[in-house]
């Protein structure tokens, strides 16, 4: 029997040499990095630090332009990808070429040969990764004219007419065109309900692993355009990350990709604000005054591990992650952001928005949170493991307070208050977090 086992056992190994590591990366748009538009080396290694941190492998570089219209693109790629190689941490990327900008053929093949060789680009099976915003079959054609199966494809291509959360029709409409070509697909998502990003990346995850194929998960923290595309989608904090996030592992995705690390415009950021601000303006306030995202990149490092290791991870520290609005959902905000450019208006789907406070307890035990918001309290028990819990927010502080057998582990205090009138970060959310000691 013994004998039988060896031998089973050696008849596997040589799938597990083969099998390749999951990895997680963020789309990061070039052209607005976090520290600005003539960011050093040293400020995109602050970036990737700040990733890496939260266990995030590699950075999505999203390129609108290349080198004819907006050589500046070309130029902040090649500083990325030689911060990477000089901070020496083992940070890999991949090209996201963005086709909704009037690339050319030319600035295709371009991007891909500019980093294919570089030691920091990441390769899976040996070959480079590249991956897509946008495109068509068009695209296909002239990477693999141009390289071959030299390349791991990887596109996000929307469906006829277009669909940002995908159904199972649209899925197969998309690989009925263009599967046979591709070496999986990725689901930029972040433009919808955490419903639909969870049951899109399944539907899609479905189809192509059944046919042999990659497939990268997206996974986003919140939505909110502006001007003409003035819509919100809140996702309850911290929850609907936690099910995207369970939806990815549960999918087996081979890879996701966080979307975005840096996309202020959208408001779909990760990314913490410089020196951690709570709030700040960025681009000369071009976005209006932005709050922080970064308790949603913290609670995700959770997550990362469980993905790419296969196993929940323990609770080490006690912590609580919260997430709220800074106004009602009724009160209008300014559509423009800029404080000289005033259009008052409320964005779309604003009016499924809950006006709560949504708080996410790490806890290594069972315990008890408490929430005050404005002049009201209201008591939850939370279990060992991870808790989602909300309440109704009324304008003021927003304090929390997490206690196990009468002893206090967490009071804190967010540190922006809730108006009753005043909706200064244009429904955008505001998060926090607490570790204890």
């Amino acid at each position: 029997m013994k004998s039988f086992l060896l031998f089973l056992l050696f008849l596997l190994l040589p799938l597990a040499a083969i099998a390749e590591p999951k990895a997680v990366f963020a789309h990061y748009m070039v052209c607005i990095p976090t520290y600005g538009g003539n960011s050093s080396i040293a400020d995109y290694q602050k970036e990737i630090l700040d990733a890496q941190a939260a266990g995030i492998d590699g950075f999505a570089l999203n390129c609108g332009g290349w080198s004819l219209r907006e050589p500046h693109y070309k130029k902040r790629t090649q500083m990325i990808y030689q911060a990477a190689q000089e901070l020496g941490t083992g940070f890999k990327l991949i090209m996201s070429v963005d086709f909704a900008s009037g690339l050319t053929d030319e600035e295709f093949v371009d991007i891909v040969e500019t980093v294919r060789s570089h030691p920091n680009q990441f390769r899976h099976k040996g070959k480079p990764v590249l991956s897509t915003f946008a495109g068509k079959g068009h695209q296909t054609e002239v990477l693999r004219k141009a390289f071959g199966d030299s390349v791991v494809y990887l596109p996000f291509y929307y469906p006829s007419p277009a669909a940002e959360m995908p159904n199972k029709k649209q899925v197969d409409q998309v690989f009925d065109l263009h599967g046979k070509d591709l070496d999986g697909f990725f689901h930029f998502g972040a433009a919808g309900t955490w419903q639909q990003m969870v049951n899109s990346n399944r539907l899609l995850a479905d189809k192509w692993h059944a046919e042999g194929k990659l497939f990268m998960a997206g996974i986003s923290p919140f939505y909110r355009g502006y001007r003409g595309n003035y819509r919100v989608y809140d996702y309850r904090g911290f929850e609907g990350v936690a099910a995207q996030w369970e939806g990815a592992i549960a999918d087996n995705a081979d890879f996701v990709e966080m979307v975005t690390w840096n996309d202020w415009g959208e408001c779909s950021y990760f990314a913490p604000l410089p020196e951690n601000a709570a709030s700040c303006r960025l681009y000369n306030g071009n976005w209006g005054t932005l709050t922080s995202h970064a308790a949603y990149l913290k609670a995700s490092r959770y997550y990362i591990a469980w993905y790419k290791t296969g196993r929940k991870p323990a609770i080490a520290k006690d912590a609580v992650f919260y997430f709220y609005r800074l106004a009602p959902k009724m009160v209008p905000a300014n559509k423009n952001l800029k404080t000289d450019q005033v259009e008052l208006a409320l964005p779309a789907h604003s009016d499924k928005l809950p006006d709560d406070v949504f708080v996410t307890v790490f806890a290594k035990s069972a315990g008890t949170l408490t929430v005050f918001s404005g002049k009201t309290e209201k008591k939850f028990a939370v279990e060992a493991g991870v808790n989602h819990v909300s309440m109704p927010f009324e304008p003021g502080e927003q304090r929390f307070v997490l206690e196990r057998r009468g002893k206090i582990l967490i009071d804190k205090t967010g540190e922006c208050a809730i108006s009753a009138d005043d909706p200064w970060n244009v429904f955008n959310m505001f998060s926090g977090d607490a570790v204890a000691k």
